[in-house]
């Protein structure tokens, strides 16, 4: 059974980052390549999904969900049931590469803009030598294109899809086409891509481990200033709610 705790109507598996990889093991050796979907709520995910009922959905009906913000820690301590560890989505996104090279699992990198897939490839494979990167894709696709990357994909028949779009048009896309996808597991990325790249560069490791890597990315990047205003609004939400695990569409 799932230990899981409730923000808003999302459930959240309750893991740490080695639990998560498990897990993600588990996923893979009982998928017999029928696409289970793997998220990773932030504070962003919760309040999007508050709005829009097709994100919503997808986030319930994910295979396994991983705690990936400062805001789903609060929530998690709100409730007194404090999460066990916070997983970055970069800290999974490696920790699978680390399984990759052990188990022999192969991998397909969709996402991106431009090199930036064939740039992370490089430095993944640097990092991971043994890692089975079976192919990659920028994911700025046009629309009458999809069928053909859908079909490379097939053919390559990879344990892990890693999809870096951005949220939600990422969980949507893979979403939509799970029942066309011959994979074990699929999941958004985010900017991952971008950091193993080096077009974003990482916060210190003592950032990181007091959880203030969202300010970090706020000086490199100001522009997300209007995506930050959405904490304070989510933090106001989850204290006023009478009831802090259901969302707007229960």
């Amino acid at each position: 059974m799932r230990d899981t705790i409730t923000i808003l109507g999302v459930s959240i598996d309750n893991v740490n980052l080695v639990e998560s990889g498990l897990k993600t093991k588990d996923l893979i050796e009982n998928s017999n390549k029928s696409c289970k979907i793997i998220v990773a709520p932030n504070t962003e995910f919760i309040m999007r999904a508050q709005e829009d009922r097709e994100f919503f959905d997808i986030l319930k009906q994910a295979e396994l969900a991983t705690p990936d913000s400062v805001g789903v820690m609060i929530g998690g301590k709100l409730q007194k049931k404090p999460f066990k560890e916070r997983i970055p989505g970069q800290a999974y996104f490696r920790e699978i590469f680390r399984l990759a090279e052990k188990e022999g699992w192969t991998i397909y990198l969709l996402g991106g803009k431009d090199d930036v897939p064939y740039k992370a490839k490089n430095k993944l494979q640097n990092d991971f030598p043994n890692a089975k990167i079976v192919g990659v894709h920028e994911g700025f696709f046009e629309k009458d294109s999809e069928d053909d990357v859908i079909k490379e994909i097939n053919s390559l028949k990879p344990n892990i899809l890693f999809v870096a779009m951005g949220a939600p048009r990422q969980e949507k896309w893979i979403f939509r086409n799970r029942d066309r996808l011959q994979v074990d597991v699929a999941t958004g990325q985010g900017g991952t891509f971008d950091y193993e790249a080096g077009k974003i560069r990482r916060a210190p490791k003592w950032i990181q481990k007091i959880g203030m890597e969202w300010l970090w990315r706020l000086i490199l990047q100001p522009s997300r200033i209007i995506r930050m205003l959405v904490l304070p609004k989510y933090l106001l939400k989850i204290l006023l709610k009478k009831d802090i695990t259901k969302g707007n569409f229960e």
